[in-house]
């Protein structure tokens, strides 16, 4: 069998695109709306000697349904689908290779925790025998403590046995995995392809910002100068024409006085608080500018409970906060800060990262 697999002309959305050839061995992970990267695994598992995704029945009476019954009836599906003689293969190896134990095809799904159902999808793809795999969000259900382990131990027999995989997740950690690359998906287009690195250090969408933790804007950059839209907020650079530029969730200072003597630049500009969220240890704030001549709309991190006062040297400033112009403790913060809050907020312009739009 050929040991690559060409992923030209997948259906996204009713148009064809490209995501270049799969080697044997290796894997390739799609981010981006669920529906978008669904629809492009399901694209990949209908081409030939590719093995469909394993998907478990809803319903009442369907969570009765036997282990062994349900892995006959995906096998049987895989057959059809991969061209390997999958039905009447012996799934214990699969099991066993995933950390399951064959007394598992005697019980029902519904006794199933989310981590057994996942280490069964996944043996269930292997037994088919088929050297390409298509998996829709396979990790998704198990918890971190388990999750890295049963990732590697399957990216591990991928590259020893010389198998393929196109798989979808949203999970930064999970695409640590794709040796073949990463697609970025979103809005029904292919935003970009190409080493995780480049996805989540160059971001094209909004998702890989959002994982890495940064702002993404479209920019230009004219005689020196970098700008970003209307926005006064500029940076020397050295690059040429249209750009996309990128600030992290920390690299603003934010205060309730425009006269805060942490401010140390001419760039200070006053915004409003248009949404508030955890996201991990953070408290965060979405900012939207007063004046868009002026300003920036950018997501900053306010607090982080996991964290450290932000000068470690000030005893006044209490932990995890990292805007003490916002108020010196959480509590301060809390009552401080709300949505339709009016803040002045600092940019850093040298940590604006800027790279070419091609």
């Amino acid at each position: 069998m050929n040991d690559e697999l060409s992923l030209a002309g997948l259906q996204l959305d009713g148009r064809e695109i490209d995501l270049g050839r799969l080697r044997a061995g290796t894997m390739l992970g799609l981010m981006g709306s669920p529906d978008s990267t669904t629809s492009v695994v399901l694209s990949a598992a209908a081409l030939p000697h590719v093995a469909p995704p394993p998907r478990f029945p809803t319903g009442r009476r369907s969570g009765r349904l036997r282990v062994r019954s349900w892995m006959k009836s995906y096998l049987r599906e895989a057959d059809a689908g991969s061209g390997e003689a999958a039905s009447a293969a012996d799934p214990s190896a699969a099991l066993t290779s995933f950390g399951l134990r064959s007394d598992i095809l005697r019980r029902r799904l519904d006794d199933l925790d989310a981590t057994d159902r996942a280490r069964l999808a996944l043996a269930a793809a292997w037994a088919s025998g088929a050297k390409w795999l298509a998996l829709i969000d396979p990790f998704g259900s198990v918890p971190g403590h388990l999750r890295t382990g049963l990732r590697g131990r399957f990216a591990e027999l991928v590259a020893q046995e010389g198998r393929g995989v196109v798989f979808s997740s949203n999970s930064l950690t999970d695409h640590t995995i794709a040796e073949a690359g990463v697609a970025d998906i979103e809005k029904d287009q292919l935003v970009a392809l190409g080493s995780l690195e480049q996805i989540v250090t160059e971001p094209r969408g909004s998702l890989p910002a959002e994982l890495s933790g940064v702002n993404v804007y479209s920019g230009l950059a004219r005689k020196g100068w970098l700008s970003i839209g209307h926005s006064a907020v500029r940076a020397r650079t050295e690059l040429d024409g249209k750009v996309f530029v990128t600030l992290g969730w920390r690299a603003a200072l934010l205060s309730l006085d425009e006269h805060d003597p942490a401010f140390t630049s001419a760039t200070v500009f006053e915004a409003i608080v248009t949404g508030l969220r955890d996201r991990g240890s953070c408290l965060q704030a979405k900012l939207s500018p007063v004046d868009t001549e002026m300003g920036l709309a950018l997501d900053v991190d306010l607090a982080d409970l996991a964290g450290v006062p932000r000068t470690q040297t000030d005893p006044t400033i209490g932990f995890g906060v990292l805007h003490p112009g916002l108020g010196a403790t959480i509590s301060e913060l809390r009552a401080n800060v709300k949505v339709g809050t009016h803040v002045f907020v600092e940019v850093d312009t040298s940590a604006l990262h800027a790279y070419p739009v091609e």
